[in-house]
């Protein structure tokens, strides 16, 4: 089972284009020390009020989520963890629930709203069927009792 920090850290893996190590400029095995130098460093860099660029506030941003998950041994476990095996794929169910989990509450609605009327009108159909086979065989009925 997933907890939701795990899918915390599959949706930032997801967001960040490129290894966590590689974004600090660290190697896998670097300490925290280490990790916490380039952290810094990168922060006087990235940080909004002076980088001019339009991507900057995405980029710090997605650096204090880097480093959140470096910083904790069991999460940076976790990540080395998927760098090895890879985020979940479509065959697992955990897979759907991150998608879903991101949709906003009118295109759940709209969701669900498609999916009952998809319903209602298979339901409407098999009552509609099912009296026009009951009229057929009440009519073949009774030209076997004529018959006879």
């Amino acid at each position: 089972a997933w907890e939701s920090g795990d899918l915390e850290l599959f949706d930032l893996v997801e967001e960040v284009p490129q290894n966590f190590y590689a974004f600090l400029g660290v190697e896998q095995d670097a300490p925290s020390a280490d990790i916490r130098k380039a952290y810094r460093k990168l922060s006087l860099i990235l940080h909004p009020d002076k980088n001019k660029d339009e991507n900057a506030e995405t980029q710090f941003r997605q650096l204090v989520a880097i480093y959140e998950v470096l910083k904790d041994e069991e999460r940076r476990h976790r990540y080395d963890d998927i760098l090895i095996n890879g985020l979940p794929d479509w065959r697992q169910p955990v897979f759907y629930y991150r998608r879903v989990r991101k949709m906003s509450n009118e295109e759940l609605a709209l969701l669900l709203f498609i999916i009952l009327t998809v319903g209602h009108y298979a339901v409407v159909w098999s009552i509609y069927l099912e009296k026009q086979l009951d009229e057929l065989l009440c009519k073949k009925k009774k030209k076997k009792k004529k018959k006879k």
